[in-house]
C-alpha cells in the first residue's frame, strides 16, 4: 500500500467525511457548471445487465493502473451525504465494511478514517470535457444511499499513484 494514499484522497473524500459525521450546516463547495453540459438520458448510464468481473473497492485501489478500465462493486456510503448534492458523483465503500447505525447505515462514523479511506473511492459521471455532470445522481441514475452498485469505468490516479476516482461510463444497481 502506498504511504501517500491520503494526499488527494483526503482532499476529495475529506470534504465528504467532514460534513458526514457531525452536524451539517455548512455551505457546499460545488465546482462550476460547464455551459456545455446537457441533460443526459439515464439509459446511457444505467446498465440492464450486471457487468462481469467486478472487484471490490480495496482491490481496485491496490491493483488498477491509471486509465485502466475497471469494474468495481461497493455500497454508496462513507459519510452522512455520500451522494454529492446536484452532481452525478458519489462515494462507494468496500463491501467488507460494516455499518454503524441502523437508521443510516451509510454514515459509517464508527469506522476509523485509517480503515475507511483505503476502502473508499469517488465515482463520477462526466461530460465530454471531463466535468462532473451537474445533475444529481439520485435523479439521473436512480441511486440512493446504501445501494450496492457495480460501476464500469476508468481508474484515475494522481501523480503519487493514489486512486482518486473512477470515471464511470455505466452503473448497475443491485437489488
Amino acid at each position: 500500500m502506498k504511504k501517500t494514499f491520503f494526499s488527494l484522497s483526503v482532499a476529495v473524500v475529506g470534504a465528504v467525511l467532514a460534513s458526514g459525521c457531525g452536524d451539517s450546516g455548512g455551505t457546499s463547495n460545488q465546482p462550476a457548471v460547464s455551459r456545455n453540459q446537457h441533460s443526459h438520458d439515464t439509459k446511457g448510464f444505467v446498465l440492464t445487465a450486471e457487468p462481469a468481473g467486478a472487484k471490490g473497492v480495496k482491490d481496485v485501489r491496490n491493483e488498477a493502473k491509471d486509465g485502466e478500465e475497471v469494474v468495481i462493486v461497493g455500497r454508496i456510503a462513507g459519510s452522512k451525504e455520500p451522494i454529492v448534492k446536484g452532481r452525478a458523483a458519489f462515494t462507494i465503500v468496500d463491501l467488507s465494511l460494516e455499518p454503524c447505525e441502523d437508521d443510516q447505515p451509510w454514515v459509517m462514523c464508527c469506522t476509523p478514517k485509517e480503515d475507511l479511506l483505503p476502502a473508499m473511492v469517488m465515482v463520477k459521471f462526466v461530460d465530454d470535457n471531463g466535468q462532473t455532470l451537474a445533475q444529481d445522481a439520485r435523479q439521473l441514475l436512480g441511486v440512493k444511499e446504501w445501494n450496492m452498485v457495480i460501476v464500469k469505468g476508468e481508474a484515475k490516479r494522481d501523480a503519487e499513484g493514489n486512486l482518486t476516482s473512477v470515471i464511470a461510463e455505466g452503473i448497475f444497481i443491485k437489488q
